[in-house]
């Protein structure tokens, strides 16, 4: 050989070896970097090298800058129409479109691929299930030539956690009929089926498959079966799983307290709490959540006080629920709190968070605060949800015009409304007696932006015009066929009769709602106070008398009152 050609080869092969040794010692950095000398050297760098670099890259926690800078260089290299070629290559490259949110591109390359195989229509499906496409992931696996259990594994999953949860059990079922068996992974997809449908006795049959193959001993199978059960609301059926646990994680003594909070049982949530052995934030926000749900603010303040002395850091969900908690009794004090906790810790708080923080300001009364965090939201982080709740906190104290204003704006910024956003501009324009603005909005709903309107919207519509006097026209929208069993616009019309005067009309009202819901003290609590302001204090004494009789008990109020930094409930109770 040429001495000169024996020169040029040794860089070469230099050049490559550096660049296989990087990626076995799991240098990534240097073996990027190895890449564009590659380029200026005319070299291309064997296929399953790059599939490799691109493997280790694309590990958890994936490094995507890196595994960019592969692709880059494959399209610079002028490589992009060769590697469709090969499978191994093109299937880490499904895989990274798919973690940078590119399933179009993804889908181009599988088209381009002349022989995909299983692991190629599996990675699509796993990046499907990744971004919760459920129509392209049922096309995709109703189109694969061969299947394995992977496939099926992932198409349930991708089912289950997308909403098609009766879809999901239903490819279980064809699972089992084509011979396929099934594993832990399986289960656990049709468990997260289960925990979406809330059916019990799909539950009860789930726990007898799990129990007959022998993976009851499984402490993942053995947790989603206990979520499955606990949120249906069959606690017992729960604590039975969770007692029969070889091994308890986290997880499963989070869906045992999270089971007895959402029945109401506080206490036995908070005792299992207790004795915990170990507790993460989802652990706290579960019971401080229920407390708040439940009405007890003041317990879910002092359990957030007692979260941050432990040392737990809490995340958007904690926040989030503490903050209704001090909007629930009104408790600026609290509310300033956690937003200086939220700012002195540099928390980046979501769109709940900040649509909770703009509630509790307004709840509490601070309009200045409330607006401060809106405007202090760039415009390209405001949802519709923190739109819906600024317009809310604007209606809520009479700002009727200013809301109009307010959602125009929201159009403008291209921000889509949704149902609530017309819940809020319907409420807005009957606080503010803006009737023929309302009217306009409840007509533009579905005409403007396909939105059908919905028992909500009825309810404000009702009230809109009863709070206006036009009873006539609330009369005609509560007589049409599909709206004449809606106890709650009823009730909205009632209490228009009451400011009104209208008392022969809320008569009828409140005697046909006694029919709509004999078990709710609604209806009874209005025609006596109907009955009270006419002064017939004897149909007022009956009404309360076949309350008595029914077992109907009219709801107790409560106010909260701050003594030595400590918040006190103050309830009046009838004996």
């Amino acid at each position: 050989m040429p001495r000169s050609a024996a020169k040029s080869s040794r860089p070469t092969t230099c050049l490559l070896e550096s660049l296989h040794r990087c990626i076995s010692a799991g240098r990534l950095v240097n073996a990027v970097a190895v890449l564009p000398l590659l380029a200026r050297s005319g070299l291309r760098p064997p296929f399953r090298s790059l599939a490799l670099l691109l493997n280790r890259s694309l590990r958890p926690p994936p490094c995507l800058h890196l595994a960019r800078s592969v692709l880059l260089f494959l399209h610079l290299a002028g490589l992009k129409r060769l590697y469709p070629s090969h499978a191994f290559l093109s299937n880490h490259i499904l895989h990274l479109h798919f973690l940078l949110g590119r399933p179009d591109h993804a889908q181009q390359l599988l088209l381009k691929m002349p022989q995909p195989n299983i692991f190629s229509y599996n990675a699509m499906l796993v990046g499907y299930a990744r971004l919760g496409q459920v129509a392209p992931a049922r096309h995709l696996f109703e189109k694969m030539p061969h299947r394995d259990l992977v496939s099926w594994n992932t198409f349930i999953l991708v089912l289950a956690r997308s909403g098609a949860a009766a879809e999901a059990v239903s490819v279980y079922s064809r699972l089992r009929c084509s011979g396929f068996s099934f594993n832990a992974h399986t289960l656990a997809a049709l468990l997260i089926a289960c925990v979406r449908l809330a059916d019990n006795g799909l539950n009860l049959q789930v726990h007898g498959h799990v129990l007959i193959s022998g993976f009851s001993s499984n402490v993942v199978i053995s947790s989603l079966l206990l979520d499955a059960y606990a949120k249906g609301g069959f606690t017992d059926d729960a604590r039975r799983v969770f007692d029969e646990m070889p091994v308890r994680d986290v997880f499963a003594w989070t869906a045992m307290v999270s089971a007895y909070a959402k029945v109401g049982n506080l206490s036995a949530a908070q005792r299992l709490f207790d004795v915990m052995p170990d507790r993460n934030p989802v652990s706290w926000t579960v019971l401080i959540g229920s407390y708040t749900r439940h009405g007890f603010a003041i317990e879910a303040l002092e359990l957030f006080r007692t979260m941050v002395s432990n040392g737990m850091q809490p995340d958007q969900f904690t926040f989030s629920s503490c903050l209704c908690a001090s909007s629930a009794i009104a408790s600026l004090k609290h509310g300033k709190q956690i937003h200086a906790r939220l700012l002195r810790t540099r928390f980046n708080p979501n769109a709940i968070v900040l649509s909770s923080l703009i509630d509790m300001y307004s709840k509490c009364g601070d309009f200045e605060g409330c607006g401060r965090v809106f405007h202090n939201t760039s415009i390209r982080r405001r949802d519709v949800v923190i739109w819906n709740t600024v317009m809310s906190a604007l209606g809520h104290h009479g700002h009727g015009r200013e809301v109009i204003r307010l959602f125009e704006e929201m159009i403008r910024t291209g921000t889509r409304p949704d149902a609530n956003t017309f819940v809020v501009l319907l409420t807005s324009c009957s606080h503010s007696g803006l009737v023929s603005e309302g009217l306009h909005f409840f007509e533009s709903m579905h005409q403007q932006h396909g939105i059908v309107p919905e028992e909500n919207h009825l309810v404000c519509l009702v009230d809109l015009l009863g709070r206006a006097g036009c009873f006539k026209e609330a009369m005609d929208w509560l007589c049409k066929e599909h709206y004449k069993s809606s106890s709650r616009a009823w009730k909205a019309l009632l209490g228009a009769c009451r400011i009104h005067g209208n008392s022969q009309l809320g008569k009828e009202i409140a005697l046909l709602l006694g029919q709509l819901e004999p078990r709710s003290s609604d209806a009874s609590v209005s025609l006596s106070n109907i009955y009270a302001e006419d002064g017939n204090w004897e149909s007022v004494e009956k009404v309360r008398c076949l309350m008595e009789e029914k077992g109907l008990k009219k709801e107790q109020a409560a106010s909260w009152v701050e003594v030595d930094n400590k918040i006190h409930s103050l309830g009046f109770f009838r004996k």
